[in-house]
């Protein structure tokens, strides 16, 4: 007689990272709001912390967002392969981090796309 196995987390897992991206993006979404509506400028002056929250978070944002993604649909996908109880849940945090992922992918496409037009 076999004995059951214990289920993993990595479903629960990869959904959570999904949520936790959505979650670091919208917390960017209201400091850069705050930055350049409210005033709100890390005691520089108010262009310098405009190029601050653009560039540099935009920069660590991506980043971030690629490397969160990535192993939320790692993790997801070891849940499905290792038939983990939360199937559902770890079908939806694939969906979910390739959702989150589809703008970098759109963003590369566009960039090979318009490199080839304007080749010499």
């Amino acid at each position: 007689m076999q004995s059951p196995e214990k289920p993993t987390r990595l479903g629960t897992i990869s959904f959570a990272l999904a949520v936790l991206v959505i979650v670091i993006w919208c917390v960017y979404f209201i400091v850069f709001a705050a930055t350049t509506e409210g005033g709100f400028n890390f005691g520089a002056d108010a262009e310098t912390a405009g190029y601050m929250v653009v560039l540099g978070g935009s920069l660590v944002m991506g980043v971030l967002t690629v490397l969160i993604t990535l192993a939320g649909v790692i993790t997801g996908i070891l849940a499905l392969r290792n038939k983990d109880p939360k199937r559902a849940l770890a079908i939806s945090g694939i969906l979910l981090n390739f959702l989150c992922l589809a703008p970098y992918c759109l963003l590369l496409i566009f960039i090979a796309v318009s490199g080839m037009s304007f080749g010499p």
